[in-house]
């Protein structure tokens, strides 16, 4: 449905700053006292120039602790009916000494809790948080890595919820581990007797043990009455459990019956061998209440059984499992296991089932094929899967309206992509393409250089866009504005400025494939003002939140140059919220011309599409898991606007890191960031390596 046009069109550049910082400064006159409580550094001036826990004891409620010391930190700070945040000052990665630990835990008559941790590592040591309150515990648990060196104490990231109203993020988190009991998991999160809304996005999670080891890997737990809805989506669990890389479990210690909604989306399971005993990859057990199980969108491999619902033992005849499971990729010697006794079980269809057998009646539209994965151990799809665009898309788009959920597939990146409005089987989307391209002499004259590639030559539909990358060619720099056209079945990068594009000169082109959030946009009287252009699509507008790319496409338009440096921004004060295309170097004559067109690609953000903010001049450090150590990843990269700036950026790596570099960035400057870990895959076939995506 169309939007009502900003009204910031006509508007001058100046008067639309004005606004901007108004309307912020507007926003902050009704800001709760609390919010704006104080932020403090460790170690620092005192209070905080002792221990951490001094820190901590020192600290009121809405406080930030800001550590700004890579440790190792002998302490193992107890932060028991506190309401902080604790997180890394900025370029810092706190590390605590071996065997150290935090806990949290609540009073019975504790009142609202708010929590959050972050960038913090453990090695042999846990977090355990636990809210035994009757009002509202938040808990934001995210960017934390623990790992379990041979022998090393326990090891696991642990929410329990046993009174109240509990609600529970546990996002980009690295667990590497043995669970410590054979019901227990690497991360938890468990409902004794609360109200639990638990959430677990895009975590890592992997065993240390080449065999299967005793418990779960991600497990969520209800018991003892508890409701709420648990929310699993786009995490990697790999090893082998007895219990399921994904445990689900209700009423496993205590008799009285829980009624919980799982949603187990767009997540990747690899388990150790085909030939374990133990349990699925997958591993639902209910005893005297009830699931309501949405199983969409995952991928299982290398287990004795893909998914299994079962009851454990002396439950009671009317326990079940209601919903569906639907659209999951399932390679293991056995497929599901729906245990017949159980009083309820869900509807399954549209799964891609490879395996010899199943304990359930198969839905209509089941494939019963080879997947066609890259590897069993890394399982993105090949381009002839039968997986692609087989989805039920229906079902899967009314689930992720339902659920609130992410759009994203396990690797962070769009969830519907390739055939018009169809989504691929599995946990993860295929169709976006990466290359590097080099400037040649063979390829280049003046000011364009030509791209050759089998897999975008001849197609004038791809929308590409393009980052330079100043490591990739021998460090050279093409410090011009950049821009995209199509013309003799190629596509070409070329200088809006006609200075000739250097030879040596590398770029990262990426070419995103069809679906929500690509489209391209061409300047007009109606959507142009000064030195911006307003974007107008579902997939962008009212959604401050997107992490959204453009270039230059010369073919989009009426073959308009636009020699000038572009960034995005939004803007939403006074009417309906849009994102911009926008001229950066405004005050040094940079108007937008009419006709101009652009590629632009939007996407939810996820720990690979992200915003960053330098916080140096000169330039900013991608600090990624998946980056960081690989010379060879491409990055995509546009500036989000801050300030007026006629300087070009790149991107480069040194000493172990990627970096956005232009020698006039100003603290506070922002990138929208995407990182294609199919990419780096395939540049270094050393993912899932150590465990994660």
């Amino acid at each position: 449905m169309s939007q009502p046009r900003p009204r910031i069109h006509g508007w001058t550049p100046t008067l639309c700053r004005v606004l901007m910082r108004l309307g912020l400064t507007m926003v902050l006159l009704f800001v709760p006292a609390w919010v704006l409580a104080t932020t403090r550094t460790w170690p620092g001036a005192a209070p905080c120039n002792g221990t951490l826990q001094a820190c901590v004891n020192a600290s009121v409620n809405g406080d930030t602790i800001e550590i700004a010391t890579d440790g190792p930190i002998d302490e193992s700070p107890n932060l028991s009916d506190r309401s902080l945040t604790l997180r890394p000052a900025a370029t810092y990665h706190p590390s605590f000494t071996a065997g150290r630990s935090i806990t949290a835990s609540t009073s019975a008559l504790a009142g609202n809790i708010s929590l959050t941790l972050s960038g913090l590592r453990f090695a042999n040591g846990f977090v355990q948080v636990t809210y035994n309150g009757t009002g509202v515990g938040t808990y934001d648990l995210s960017g934390l890595e623990l790992t379990q060196s041979a022998g090393g104490g326990a090891t696991y990231l642990a929410v329990e919820a046993n009174g109240g109203t509990v609600s529970a993020l546990l996002y980009d988190n690295r667990v590497t581990a043995t669970p410590r009991g054979p019901y227990a998991g690497l991360i938890e999160i468990k409902n004794q007797g609360a109200v639990l809304n638990g959430n677990a996005y895009y975590n890592q999670v992997a065993t240390n043990s080449a065999v299967r080891v005793a418990g779960g890997g991600l497990m969520v737990a209800a018991e003892s009455n508890g409701t709420g809805t648990f929310k699993v989506h786009a995490n990697q669990v790999r090893g082998g459990f007895t219990r399921g890389g994904i445990f689900v479990s209700e009423g496993l210690s205590f008799p009285t019956a829980s009624s919980v909604s799982a949603r187990i989306f767009n997540n990747a399971l690899v388990g150790t061998n085909y030939s374990d005993t133990g349990g699925a990859c997958l591993d639902v057990v209910v005893k005297n209440g009830t699931i309501d199980l949405q199983a969409m969108n995952n991928t299982v491999t290398r287990c004795r059984w893909g998914i299994s619902i079962l009851q454990w033992s002396g439950g009671a005849p009317s326990a079940g499992v209601t919903g569906s499971v639907l659209n999951n990729i399932v390679v293991s010697t056995g497929g599901l296991m729906f245990t017949p006794a159980i009083a309820s079980l869900p509807s399954n269809d549209y799964n891609l089932i490879n395996a010899t057998s199943n304990v359930a009646a198969l839905g209509p539209h089941t494939i019963t094929a080879d997947a066609k994965l890259a590897t069993d151990s890394a399982p993105r799809l090949q381009a002839t899967s039968p997986a692609i665009d087989a989805a039920d898309t229906t079902s899967l788009i009314s689930a992720l309206w339902g659920t609130g959920l992410p759009w994203v597939d396990a690797d962070g990146l769009r969830r519907i992509k390739g055939a018009p409005g169809l989504a691929d089987i599995g946990a993860f989307e295929f169709g976006d393409l990466s290359l590097l391209h080099g400037a040649s002499s063979a390829n280049t004259l003046g000011h364009v250089t030509s791209i050759d590639n089998p897999a975008v030559n001849g197609q004038p539909g791809t929308d590409l866009l393009a980052t330079p990358n100043f490591s990739a060619g021998g460090s050279v720099s093409n410090q011009h504005s950049l821009g995209v056209y199509y013309a003799l079945s190629r596509w070409r990068l070329f200088n809006q400025d006609f200075a000739g594009v250097p030879l040596g000169a590398s770029f990262n082109v990426w070419a995103p494939a069809v679906g929500s959030g690509r489209f391209r946009h061409v300047s007009s009287a109606v959507n142009t003002s000064a030195w911006s252009t307003a974007l107008d699509s579902s997939s962008v507008n009212n959604r401050p939140d997107r992490i959204v790319l453009a270039t230059q496409n010369w073919s989009a338009g009426a073959s308009v140059y636009n020699p000038h440096p572009i960034g995005v921004y939004y803007f939403g004060f006074g009417g309906a919220g849009r994102w911009y295309v926008v001229n950066v170097d405004e005050q040094t004559g940079g108007e937008m011309p009419l006709d101009a067109g652009f590629n632009v690609y939007a996407q939810d953000a996820s720990p690979n599409a992200f915003r960053v903010t330098a916080t140096a001049f000169g330039g900013v450090a991608l600090d990624h898991p998946l980056l960081d150590g690989v010379p060879c990843a491409q990055v995509q990269a546009t500036r989000v606007h801050f300030s007026p700036t006629t300087a070009h950026f790149d991107v480069y790596y040194a000493s172990g890191r990627w970096r956005i570099f232009d020698g006039a960035m100003a603290p506070g400057t922002q990138f929208n960031v995407v990182v294609d870990p199919a990419q780096i895959f395939a540049c270094t076939d050393v993912i899932f390596a150590d465990g994660f995506q």
